[in-house]
């Protein structure tokens, strides 16, 4: 499948999402498995699906990320989708099919309907924020809570000033944010990857707050179609008093205004949020802005292999919760319910 003609019918949906583009798949460097469904000599159905083998057993998973971009309500087309999908994964012996796609959580049957099975573990958050970026700036900036208002004045008359940054300033900050916070990131190559193949093809962007040309803290956005979408954040613990994380989302939203993008997604939040939950303090953050609030279905699974997929599943969460115990000294999961 050539590359402009996948984009231009992702990014052409409604929910355009990059997750699905042609140079994601690039950047997380599994195998890529494109399937499509054309009526009419054009794309009507996509599923851009990443294979993972699986060591020892000739195995392999098969993810489709924020996919397939297909329009859910039309059954014969996903079947006639799914079908091509279970074709692949024969060739392929893929014991599972994992999917998340951005339709709201109340449409689950759809999904129900072609044999897919709900699975708690999420691998990209399915609760979010949206902002209305067709409304003007005063509108934005009114509707705020009153406190993030505060804060975005505060981190200017701080001296706090937003510009395009380096991976490495981004990623030296992002280290820090890691330790405090005990989470795991990725290696910087990964980041130089995103550079690679978003950044420099204008899929995205870092932004980094600077206090007297230090930078104190950063943002990754990615672009595609009609939206934004706000991927990693990082901040020194110094001079967090200045505010400098309601610089940069304030800076986002004016930068994405006069770009001509509609939709600001400020992509990940408990989709149960309490004070104990790890990302509470990311939810009232996020909150501050006042999006509208959205909920997906979340991981969806087709199951090929019944026996490898029950055998995978409990060895996966089993290496999950090692993982954390091992890093975090507790079992606990950023994207937990």
């Amino acid at each position: 499948m050539e590359r402009n003609a996948w984009n231009q019918f992702v990014s052409s949906t409604p929910e355009c999402p990059i997750l699905q583009s042609f140079e994601w798949a690039e950047v997380k460097g599994w195998e890529p498995i494109r399937v499509v469904v054309e009526g009419r000599g054009k794309i009507v159905a996509a599923a851009s699906i990443l294979k993972r083998k699986i060591p020892y057993i000739n195995k392999s998973i098969f993810y489709c990320p924020n996919g397939p971009v297909i329009d859910f309500d039309n059954q014969a087309l996903f079947l006639q989708l799914i079908e091509k999908i279970k074709g692949e994964a024969k060739k392929n012996k893929a014991i599972m099919l994992k999917i998340d796609p951005p339709i709201l959580e109340e449409k689950a049957s759809i999904l129900k309907k072609q044999g897919f099975i709900a699975n708690k573990k999420q691998v990209q958050p399915r609760t979010t924020f949206y902002l209305d970026l067709s409304k003007s700036e005063d509108d934005i900036l009114k509707n705020c809570e009153e406190k993030t208002r505060y804060n975005i004045r505060l981190s200017s008359k701080k001296g706090v000033v937003v510009g395009e940054g380096s991976v490495q300033e981004f990623y030296d900050i992002y280290k820090e944010t890691s330790k405090r916070d005990s989470f795991l990131i990725h290696p910087l190559s990964y980041y130089q990857k995103i550079k690679k193949y978003l950044v420099d093809r204008g899929m995205a962007k870092i932004f980094i707050a600077y206090l007297k040309d230090e930078p104190i803290a950063g943002v990754f956005v990615f672009m595609f179609g009609q939206r934004v979408w706000y991927m990693y954040g990082a901040s020194k613990s110094a001079h967090r008093n200045v505010m400098p994380n309601h610089a940069l989302h304030w800076h986002i939203i004016k930068w994405a205004k006069q770009a001509g993008y509609k939709i600001y997604d400020l992509w990940g939040i408990p989709s149960n949020p309490n004070p104990k939950h790890p990302l509470w303090g990311v939810y009232r953050f996020k909150k501050g802005f006042r999006g509208k609030l959205v909920k997906y279905v979340g991981m969806h699974d087709l199951v090929f292999d019944p026996l490898f997929y029950h055998l995978f599943e409990k060895g996966l969460s089993f290496y999950k919760n090692v993982r954390s115990l091992l890093t975090k000294g507790k079992i606990s999961d950023s994207l937990e319910e």
